[in-house]
């Protein structure tokens, strides 16, 4: 097994686990910090590819078909599915903190998706004042959740800097 973790390994299946950096190691970190788990990561990874790579008009025109043929409710359920892994992805149980490349990507990925995510969110899910007991609040504290914790999140404050700021810091 590999010290560093690769991302797309040559190997099928996918390497299930693999240790930190012996770096990382060291005495009581090596308690504190957890085990790192490479298929989370690569899938994450996987995730991320394939909507940076995608024309937001494709982004949109997948949002639009979900609905069409699934209905408000399966939607519903697949939105509030994405925002957990969003949140998951913030909050870096995906792959270590430290890796900034994938943290920073994740991020403006993230970013590039919640466009079209909130143009069906306030098109489709905010009823008339007449069926307002239609609102589905569960999937919209999850959507401002998963923004403020992107927007909050230090990895935005870290892309404003410098390589050489970074390296001080």
């Amino acid at each position: 097994m590999s010290a560093v973790p690769v991302v797309f390994p040559a190997s099928h299946p996918f390497a299930l686990v693999s240790q930190y950096p012996p770096y990382m190691v060291s005495g009581a970190a090596y308690e504190v910090t957890p085990f790192f788990n490479c298929t989370l990561g690569e899938t994450a990874v996987v995730f991320l590819s394939l909507v940076l790579s995608s024309p937001r008009k494709s982004i949109v025109n997948l949002f639009d078909t979900r609905l069409e043929v699934q209905g408000k409710d399966n939607t519903a359920a697949l939105l509030s599915q994405f925002f957990k892994v969003a949140v998951s992805i913030i909050d870096n149980e995906a792959f270590p903190r430290t890796w900034l490349n994938v943290n920073i990507l994740a991020h403006r990925v993230l970013l590039k998706l919640m466009e079209p995510v909130s143009l069906l969110l306030m098109h489709n899910f905010i009823p008339d004042h007449t069926e307002a007991d239609s609102f589905k609040s569960e999937l919209w504290r999850d959507a401002f959740y998963m923004l403020l914790s992107l927007l909050s999140s230090e990895q935005l404050v870290i892309e404003e800097h410098s390589p050489q700021v970074r390296r001080r810091n």
